[in-house]
Order: C-alpha cells, then structure tokens, then sequence
C-alpha cells in the first residue's frame, strides 16, 4: 500500500480520472482508510469548483462558424489557389465536353436513320396513276406515229405491253395495265 506522501501527489490526477486503472484503485483504497488524504481530496475538489465558478464559461454558440470564418480568411498559397481554379475549370469541361459529345452522337446516330428516309421524300416520283396513264397515251400515240410499225397488231397486244416508270434512280416500278 502507498505511503500519504505518494498518495498526495496523486490526488490531483485522481481527482481528474487521470490515472491507470490500478493507480486508481490503489489511491481510492489509501484515501478510505487515510483521514488526511481525504481531507486532502476534499479541497483539491473545493479549488476546483472555485476555479470553474470565477472564470467566465465562453460562449460555445457560433464558435465553429467563426473558426472557419477565420481559417478561410487565412491567406492561401498560391499554389493551392492555382489547383483550386484548375479543379474548378475541369468540372466546367467535363460537363461541357461530355454533353457535346451526346449531342453530336444523338445528331450522327439521327442522320444516319433519317438520310434514307429524307431522300425519298426528296426524289419523290409523281403520282404513279397519273405517270403510268400518261405514258399509256404517250406509248400507244408513239406506236402509231412511228413508221415501221405495223397497224394490224392486235389490241391486247398493246395493253399487254410493260411500262416500267423511274424518276429515282434507286427505285424501279413496274406497271402492268388490267388484263381483259
């Protein structure tokens, strides 16, 4: 067991939860059965408790918000601020550059659907009756103008004939007249 004289030293930090598990235990022991070193004790609390009643406690409202206030009022080197700008910059272009490349895939990827279709429309044939009517007409005043031709052919025989009518080159249609 410890002697008053080590335990008064420890009285302090034993006040304070400051010691090992087994100082502890040690010095708890010596102050129950130590009339002195409990009196001891006792004043060590007393001062304590008059050291916190006769200083102001800080006002803790606000105090991180002014902390950061002044770390970020604190004047930063230059090259951080020079990363921070270039962090900055690539978050800019990154989200530019990755918004035109969708743009441009969704316009590639439309014209490539779309150019087919839009060429169709463009090169068009007229309406297909009327072509074919009129080059009926057209054929069959032709046959007779022509000279060489011979009258006595039947007239099954030029209604049978084919018309094949184009304006595109990539489309082909072949009109056959009502047979009898």
């Amino acid at each position: 067991m410890p002697t008053c004289n080590q335990v008064k030293l420890l009285l302090g930090p034993f006040d304070d939860g400051e010691l090992e598990p087994h100082e502890m235990e040690d010095v708890a022991l010596h102050v129950v059965s130590c009339e002195a070193c409990k009196a001891t004790l006792e004043d060590y609390r007393l001062l304590g408790v008059a050291l916190r009643d006769c200083a102001p406690q800080p006002a803790i409202n606000g105090f991180t918000a002014a902390v950061l206030t002044r770390i970020d009022q604190l004047p930063q080197p230059l090259w951080r601020r020079w990363r921070h700008y270039l962090d900055v910059l690539a978050e800019h272009v990154g989200g530019t550059v990755s918004l035109v490349a969708a743009g441009a895939f969704a316009a590639l990827l439309t014209a490539w659907l779309v150019t087919p279709y839009a060429q169709h429309l463009l090169h068009r044939a007229p309406d297909l009756v009327q072509v074919a009517s009129s080059n009926k007409n057209d054929l069959s005043r032709s046959s007779e103008q022509q000279p060489g031709t011979s009258h006595n052919a039947s007239p099954d025989q030029s209604e049978s004939s084919m018309i094949t009518l184009s304006n595109d080159p990539s489309t082909t249609v072949i009109w056959l007249p009502n047979q009898p």
